[in-house]
């Protein structure tokens, strides 16, 4: 409540186990709210889910709907005024021999329409996954999209590539490739061609130390004229290292080249017990000089553009 407006949410949810393979949960919430300029609303929210998870055959489906009136000011509801329906399934074959430990197709469709009947995305995809020996993954996978934006119906088509190895317990790398049509998300938008890749490193060198290493690139061209949209990498490594079985720090580095920064984040953690847990930071932020302000700093040098120190204590009180 705030002054004369207020919001009311009731709700129940739950999971019935149908067997062992078979599952069905549900959702359902109702909200009644006052504005602050008086307008009532009120709506529903719900959500239904069946899966089957077999060894070899699996499937899904679910439908969530969310009405337009429906609002909740103690959680958090990223969009109202849609009604989604979803599907897949996926079989799997087993030879597990020395090279090959299963392979199978999965097919899934998903489409999203709003309460006066437009449809605002729309796929269907299918991919494949290869797990071979050694914990060896690779999948791909091709979808055909249609995303509305502004009004405007953009029809995708989208491919995608991705690679997994994990052979020892210290080591393990993955990356993947995809391309295909994308939005440019605008006043006047357009639909693009994009190109975007992903690399993971993962090290474990000990049971104390543990680095993550991860690059991202994306980039978009306009097809009317072959000019670059934009073309973006991000480098980020986050390493942990703990001290005792009480004490860690972990230290968290990234780098942006299109808008030129740099971020960098110290964090300690010291464990009194499962509820009790203080925290000591440092904060530093970094930006190109140039892109700040060019007049002011006419410099590729990166400039300090924040920095902050920060502690906290999460205690718990047991009764």
């Amino acid at each position: 409540e705030f002054g004369d407006s207020r919001g009311r949410v009731a709700a129940v949810d739950g999971l019935v186990r149908l067997s062992r393979t078979d599952d069905l949960e549900f959702r359902v919430a109702q909200s009644s709210t006052r504005l602050e300029d008086g307008v009532e609303l009120s709506g529903a929210n719900y959500d239904l889910q069946l899966r089957h998870n077999g060894r070899s055959f699996d499937y899904n489906a679910s439908h969530e709907a969310v009405e337009p009136g429906f609002r909740t000011s103690t959680g958090f509801v990223q969009r109202t005024n849609f009604r989604r329906t979803r599907g897949g399934t996926g079989y799997r074959w087993w030879p597990q021999n020395r090279v090959l430990n299963n392979f199978g197709p999965e097919v899934n469709y998903l489409r999203s329409y709003n309460y006066l009947g437009g449809v605002d995305d729309e796929s269907l995809g299918t991919s494949g996954t290869v797990q071979f020996a050694s914990n060896i993954r690779v999948n791909t996978s091709v979808s055909r999209e249609m995303e509305r934006y502004l009004g405007i119906r953009f029809h995708k088509w989208r491919r995608n590539i991705f690679a997994f190895v994990n052979t020892s317990r210290q080591f393990s790398v993955g990356g993947g490739f995809n391309w295909g049509d994308d939005v440019r998300y605008s006043e006047t938008p357009f639909l693009g061609r994009s190109q975007g890749a992903r690399l993971f490193l993962n090290v474990v060198p000990s049971s104390r130390l543990r680095s993550f290493l991860n690059v991202n690139y994306s980039r978009l061209d306009d097809p009317r004229d072959g000019s670059r949209v934009f073309a973006v990498t991000i480098l980020r490594s986050q390493t942990t290292y703990q001290f005792t079985g009480r004490l860690l720090a972990r230290t968290i580095l990234q780098y942006d080249t299109l808008l030129k920064t740099f971020d960098a984040n110290l964090l300690f953690t010291y464990r009194v017990n499962s509820g009790t847990v203080f925290f000591a930071g440092y904060d530093d932020h970094y930006r190109q000089g140039n892109q700040i302000d060019a007049h002011v700093f006419p410099t590729n040098s990166f400039r300090q553009t924040n920095r902050a120190f920060f502690t906290k204590l999460s205690y718990l009180f047991r009764y």
